[in-house]
């Protein structure tokens, strides 16, 4: 398994390694970033989560800035700007449930991708076949999922 992240950056769950640390955790954006690029299929899902939806993701970490900035506004009598903070803060809310159901999406199109892959033959075992008796048969590829478009800004 060769990997740029120390072994001891990760824990095991199942045979998916996945980061000890919740990314804000003193861990800058940036790593986060390389090891969702990096991450292997199995890793994906459950990376995203963690990145993007977890309870210490991004969009976590960002609505409690929101909510702490509106708190500050309102004890400051900046009602208006509070107000705003508040409204963006339910958007991104609504954002957090999109990635969230992205993210879950995401998982099920790896999985049925790579089961479809495992039942192909390859190249090199059907040209043996081929040469040996009739042909097998393989299956026809997944339909693509389904789009699914962003919320609008209210």
């Amino acid at each position: 398994m060769s990997s740029t992240v120390s072994r001891a950056s990760h824990r095991t769950r199942g045979n998916v390694r996945t980061p000890a640390a919740s990314p804000g955790v003193g861990t800058p954006t940036a790593d986060w970033n390389d090891r969702l690029a990096a991450a292997r299929p199995e890793e994906f899902e459950e990376l995203f989560s963690t990145v993007l939806t977890g309870d210490f993701g991004g969009v976590a970490r960002l609505h409690q800035a929101l909510e702490t900035a509106s708190e500050w506004c309102r004890a400051h009598g900046a009602c208006g700007s509070a107000a705003e903070l508040d409204v963006l803060a339910e958007r991104l809310a609504d954002l957090g449930e999109e990635l969230h159901l992205v993210g879950e999406s995401t998982g099920h199109e790896i999985r049925s991708h790579r089961a479809a892959a495992a039942g192909r033959t390859s190249p090199a075992v059907s040209a043996r076949e081929a040469s040996a008796g009739p042909p097998t048969t393989t299956s026809a590829p997944l339909p693509p999922a389904p789009v699914r478009s962003l919320p609008c800004s209210r």
